[in-house]
């Protein structure tokens, strides 16, 4: 199968193609508005300038080669925000934030301004590498290439240590106000945006680690585990809302955790492949879960778009070497199962 043969292709891993029909018009006004925002730095200007999104496989670095984006060419995009292992000195690590009494904010600075002081339990910050979530992501790429016939997902990369920057958290929490930091976060995010740029509609799945005794895989759709537990919850509350909207024949119930959710197309590859919510664990149950961060409530639909997103939070015995290559075959096939849905 060729990458560049659609007819035997699924929907799914042709999307990109429809992309390119966009109107040059559409194309010069995104140009336009991307170069023209203030908050655009000088490099990112010119990873644009050297950007062929037609040439799949090429990669591209930010400054210091902190960020990484491997451009796609298929609707579906990887990111992996905490499996960096860059400790420059140049910026300095991450601590507590500065508690302010009067006003019960965080300010995630250094240097404490007047009035506030640090604070590690009010204002706390998570410094731990997911480890081999890197690794994850680029088994994951390469066995979606091989079961699409050679299409490849944007894969988009940060290589600093999660105690220099944490590009899942606000701007100020992520680079606590270090303008190199702040650089390395503005390029990934607009990595992101660089690949989303490329399609019509997609799907972005952000690669974590946790170390949960449940020992099961947490699917992060914005909704928090109270709201699962309770079955509160709208499909505009979402991330994945724009899949909803496309698939409004099918009831939001069964997209989430039901028959055709990602959690059981991933426990149908393998029973041991726990997942909530899914069909067996609508809810946590009161147990240990992450409903997603800042990379999904961002990028996924939930307020604007046609790019869903989901953050998957694997336990260690999977990130490991020996379970790695299966659940990859797994997770490629699942996420194929699961996204052809909007496209059939």
């Amino acid at each position: 199968m060729r990458p560049g043969n659609s007819a035997v292709c699924p929907p799914f891993w042709n999307s990109f193609h429809m992309a390119q029909r966009k109107s040059k018009a559409a194309k010069q006004a995104k140009e336009s508005r991307m170069f023209s925002s203030a908050s655009t730095t000088w490099f990112i200007v010119l990873l644009y300038m050297f950007y062929n999104p037609s040439r799949a496989q090429n990669n591209i670095f930010g400054k210091n080669k902190y960020t990484e984006y491997q451009i796609g060419n298929m609707s579906l995009i990887i990111t992996v925000p905490h499996g960096g292992s860059l400790q420059p000195s140049s910026i300095p690590s991450r601590d507590s934030g500065c508690w302010d009494k009067a006003t019960s904010e965080c300010y995630y600075t250094h240097s404490c301004p007047p009035g506030t002081a640090k604070d590690s339990t009010k204002c706390s910050v998570s410094t731990v590498k997911d480890l081999y979530t890197l690794e994850t992501a680029q088994a994951l790429a390469k066995e979606i290439s091989l079961l699409s016939g050679g299409y490849t997902p944007h894969v988009i990369i940060n290589h600093l240590s999660r105690s220099k920057l944490d590009v899942n958290r606000e701007k100020d929490e992520a680079a606590f106000g270090n303008s190199e930091a702040e650089q390395a976060f503005d390029e990934f995010m607009e990595f992101i945006n660089m690949a989303k740029s490329q399609i019509q509609k997609g799907l972005l799945i952000d690669i974590h680690g946790q170390a949960h005794p449940e020992q099961w895989i947490e699917l992060g759709y914005l909704l928090s585990k109270a709201n699962l537990d309770s079955g509160a919850f709208t499909a505009s509350g979402t991330s994945i809302f724009s899949m909803s909207k496309e698939l409004y024949n099918i009831p939001f119930e069964t997209l989430l955790r039901g028959e055709k959710s990602l959690g059981k197309y991933i426990q149908d590859q393998n029973p041991k492949y726990v997942c909530v919510p899914s069909p067996t664990n609508l809810g946590p149950n009161g147990g240990n879960y992450f409903s997603g961060g800042y990379i999904v409530k961002t990028h996924g639909s939930k307020v604007s778009g046609s790019v869903d997103a989901v953050q998957i939070e694997l336990p260690r015995w999977i990130r490991e070497s020996s379970e790695r290559p299966s659940f990859c075959v797994a997770l490629a096939k699942a996420i194929s199962h699961f996204y052809e849905l909007s496209f059939n």
